[in-house]
């Protein structure tokens, strides 16, 4: 009985054995097979050609399995890498952003980004979308957004002739109200602003581009005014304003007015549209004086991130 007993004992024992040297043995291929596997992995082959782990993880997110793929046997893309980690760096116009730079490799990412974003890749006016004007102040005019020859903002409001000096002047009453409070404050603060241009038809717009083209050409006038439809007057949200003190263009942009409005126009809601250095981004030379009605949300962020319309639009708006 003993005997049968030990010899069960061994059995087992052996059998145990056996199992354990298995086990081992698969645990040893298996690792051996994961590790073959992951070789061939395209982490495993970007680790090797010197990107981070961070850095794949923003290429998977951020860009196409076609885009990884192709960057498997080449040196590690530093550009692409800035591209995607840009702060407004849009995934749909990855493409458009790589054939800009294709053709424009000087061109810093950030730089591509704002371009591409606003639409500079393309030509001015050759490229026409049709405004969507149910976003009222958040619609965007512009060299590539227009509006129709029929499109009047229907809550139009006569301004008094207290704010303003020459013609009649009209504005959308968000907008109009909007001025009311900002003129108010500006007056507490000694500063006496002056609206000198406000809502246009189409029609007026054809005058103003056209007396442009016709003295100077239409190179010299696409770079001084909007051809119609593409202005922003026809919205009945813009406003050239300038102050009792200095009422012309070339004086303005030095005044009290100017820098007054520079640092508190935003917390009514106007933005400074055509800033200075952001002309290759708007499409126009500076306007010191003229302003735009975005809502104080839009104006507030345009205005702390220095951003123009046109971008914030494309990354917040648009997407």
């Amino acid at each position: 009985m003993k005997k049968t007993k030990l010899k069960i004992k061994k059995q087992v024992w052996f059998i145990l054995i056996i199992i354990i040297f298995l086990s081992l043995g698969i645990y040893s291929f298996n690792k051996i097979h994961a590790k073959i596997e992951y070789k061939k992995t395209n982490e495993y082959k970007l680790l090797n050609i010197g990107y981070s782990k961070e850095d794949i993880k923003s290429l998977e997110e951020k860009t196409t399995k076609e885009i990884v793929k192709s960057l498997l046997n080449s040196p590690k893309n530093e550009f692409l890498l800035s591209l995607i980690n840009e702060k407004y760096y849009l995934k749909k116009n990855l493409s458009r952003y790589l054939a800009y730079n294709q053709e424009n490799a000087s061109t810093p990412s950030k730089e591509v980004v704002a371009l591409v974003n606003v639409n500079r890749d393309y030509a001015y006016y050759d490229h026409d979308i049709d405004a969507d004007t149910s976003l009222n102040e958040l619609m965007l005019i512009n060299k590539y957004h227009k509006l129709n020859e029929d499109f009047e903002p229907n809550d139009l409001k006569t301004v008094s002739n207290k704010y303003y000096y020459g013609d009649n002047h009209k504005l959308q009453k968000i907008a109009y109200d909007a001025f009311i409070d900002m003129w108010n404050q500006a007056k507490i603060e000694d500063i006496y602003l002056i609206m000198n241009s406000s809502y246009r038809t189409y029609e007026s717009q054809v005058n103003v581009y056209d007396s442009y083209k016709n003295r100077n050409g239409t190179t010299y006038a696409d770079s001084i005014a909007a051809r119609p439809g593409h202005s922003e007057h026809q919205t009945g949200l813009s406003v050239d304003i300038f102050s009792k003190e200095n009422t012309t263009t070339s004086n303005f942009k030095n005044s009290p007015a100017h820098i007054w409005l520079q640092n508190n126009s935003y917390r009514f809601g106007f933005i400074e549209r055509y800033q200075e250095g952001k002309e290759n981004i708007t499409g126009f030379k500076e306007e010191a004086w003229h302003y735009r009605y975005v809502g104080v949300e839009a104006a507030t962020y345009i205005h702390d991130n220095n951003i123009t319309f046109d971008e914030y639009y494309a990354y917040f708006i648009e997407k």
